[in-house]
Formats: structure tokens, C-alpha cells, sequence
């Protein structure tokens, strides 16, 4: 019986991990679009992304409205299952709140299969 239990005990804590997909893009610099979420084919400006494992940092190397130059956001890239979109993430619990992206009070959202950086 305890082995039985405790196989059980093994089999939902297998099935509760979550498992992320790969991060698509190897680590290195890119240019991404910027997109605004409530009108996304409005062209907007080019900004450089730095990847380094799962840490990414996106910034303007060029001061235009309204973005400064500069770092405009940090932190790590998370899968947020919910949604099933990449979000730039500052902590664990950033991949499970109820809404990212957009002007969402949630998580900023990268498109890093079609590079695009998408804010409010």
C-alpha cells in the first residue's frame, strides 16, 4: 500500500511541473519591431534585444516619440502558459498572473519567432 501511495504522490508532482518550451532564439544581439497592442500596424521604431540565456534586455539606441534612448525593459524571458506567449518576467510569479502584454498591468510580451516587442 505505501508503495502504491507513494507512486501516486510521484505521479502528481510530475504531472504539477510545469515545462517550458525552448526559448527559440540562441543568445546574441537582434533587431526587433515595436508594436503598440491597440493598433498593430501602426509602424513604430526598430529596437536592439540582447539575449543571454534566459535574461533579455530590449532598448532604443535612438531617443523617438515617446520612447527615450536607452533601456526600455529587462528582465527574463518566461513562458506564460496561459496565454502561451513569451513575457518579460522580473519574478517566478510573473508567469502565472491572469493577464500580460497589451495594457494589461501585467508583463510586457516579446513575439520572438517574429521579433516584435509589443507595449501599450
Amino acid at each position: 500500500m505505501k508503495q502504491i501511495l507513494l507512486l501516486l504522490v510521484m505521479l502528481v508532482s510530475a504531472c504539477s511541473q510545469q515545462v517550458d518550451p525552448a526559448i527559440p532564439l540562441v543568445s546574441g544581439l537582434y533587431v526587433f519591431k515595436h508594436r503598440y497592442a491597440e493598433h498593430p500596424t501602426l509602424s513604430s521604431i526598430q529596437v536592439k534585444v540582447r539575449i543571454d540565456g534566459s535574461r533579455i534586455v530590449v532598448s532604443n539606441p535612438v531617443a523617438s516619440d515617446p520612447f527615450p534612448a536607452g533601456v526600455l525593459a529587462e528582465g527574463r524571458l518566461m513562458w506564460h502558459a496561459r496565454s502561451r506567449q513569451w513575457i518579460i518576467g522580473n519574478a517566478t510569479s510573473d508567469r502565472s498572473v491572469s493577464e500580460v502584454g497589451g495594457c494589461s498591468d501585467g508583463p510586457e510580451v516579446v513575439d520572438l519567432a517574429e521579433k516584435i516587442y509589443w507595449t501599450c
